[in-house]
């Protein structure tokens, strides 16, 4: 109880689960079920996915479904913060360290996690001079403070997300290789919101009845028509801008329905950053973006299907099948 209490009062604490991902489709129904079984295991996992797709939610949710359930979930943006801090933040320093440091020194984050887990958000930001560092911890689980020659042991757990293509950036040189392999022992690729189009009505009705109380409105009632304009548009920032999004339309309603016409009103706001299409627009079904997606991966692996087979994460036999029926149509 004290050490749960101490970790409240830190906030290193995971509150969500694999109850709070919303999603009945085949897509997020595969992803859950792989991110279970990563979720029995103590090994690395890479999550890879766009801004707001839900990263992090997948991550808190591994970690309250481990063995290390009950211990700290000490989540770190590595975007968020210059090198400098970020390198006292994650390592920790000892007295006298640098100019401005602590007359005590502090721990970092790696030691706040230890018997936990440490969650490395935008692992791809992470500067080359320290991935070598990062690199250590991954292979010894052993970290030293700025300034100290102390070694310390840490029994860690270790997660990192990128919203980045890491495997093009290993390429470009702006990512260590070896960083790389030792991150995604195990991997997880979150979809887009337009790729699980099917939740969003699943989703827009738990929003719906968490914000009404939260913003102290009445609102039961979406008019007929709105979930399926939703499902049509693009939404470059997934699941967060879809949140956003309803949080301003449940403002912007008056009485107990959201209408159509306020929906449009804010749908075609140039700021919304939402993509509303035409009336007359033909909408792609999803075996055509299957289709084309396909097609495009073929061409951008120089025809060669075994690479485009691993791109598109299925096996090549599927792949043949799949090509074979596109050709036929």
């Amino acid at each position: 109880m004290m050490m749960e209490k101490s970790l409240h009062l830190k906030g290193h604490l995971a509150r969500k689960g694999f109850q709070d991902i919303i999603g009945k489709s085949d897509s997020i129904e595969h992803i859950k079920h792989k991110a279970k079984t990563f979720a029995k295991s103590d090994s690395t996992v890479l999550i890879l996915g766009e801004t707001g797709t839900g990263k992090e939610l997948f991550a808190q949710s591994i970690h309250n479904a481990s063995s290390r359930r009950n211990e700290a979930f000490v989540a770190v943006n590595c975007a968020a913060l210059p090198e400098s801090l970020l390198e006292s933040e994650l390592f920790g320093y000892v007295k006298g360290a640098f100019t401005g440091a602590l007359h005590k020194g502090k721990q970092g984050l790696f030691e706040m996690a230890h018997m936990g887990t440490i969650f490395l958000d935008e692992i791809s930001e992470i500067p080359l001079n320290m991935q070598a560092r990062l690199l250590r911890v991954l292979q010894e689980r052993e970290v030293i403070r700025i300034g100290d020659d102390e070694v310390r042991t840490v029994n860690i757990r270790i997660m990192a997300a990128s919203n980045k293509n890491v495997k093009e950036l290993v390429k470009k040189g702006l990512f260590r290789k070896d960083l790389f392999y030792r991150l995604s022992v195990l991997e997880l690729r979150i979809p887009l919101l337009q790729e699980r189009a099917d939740d969003i009505a699943l989703i827009v009705q738990n929003l719906l009845w968490l914000k009404k109380t939260k913003l102290g409105l009445n609102i039961d009632h979406i008019e007929d028509g709105i979930i399926d304009r939703m499902k049509k548009m693009q939404w470059p920032g997934n699941i967060r801008q879809l949140d956003n999004f309803m949080e301003k339309l449940m403002i912007l309603t008056d009485g107990n329905t959201i209408l159509m016409e306020t929906f449009n009103d804010l749908a075609k706001d140039e700021d919304s950053g939402i993509s509303l299409p035409q009336e007359d627009e033909q909408i792609m079904t999803l075996k055509e973006m299957e289709n084309r997606h396909i097609i495009t991966t073929l061409e951008r692996s120089h025809g060669n299907r075994v690479i485009c087979a691993k791109l598109l994460g299925i096996d090549v036999s599927t792949l043949w099948r799949k090509l074979k029926t596109i050709s036929n149509q």
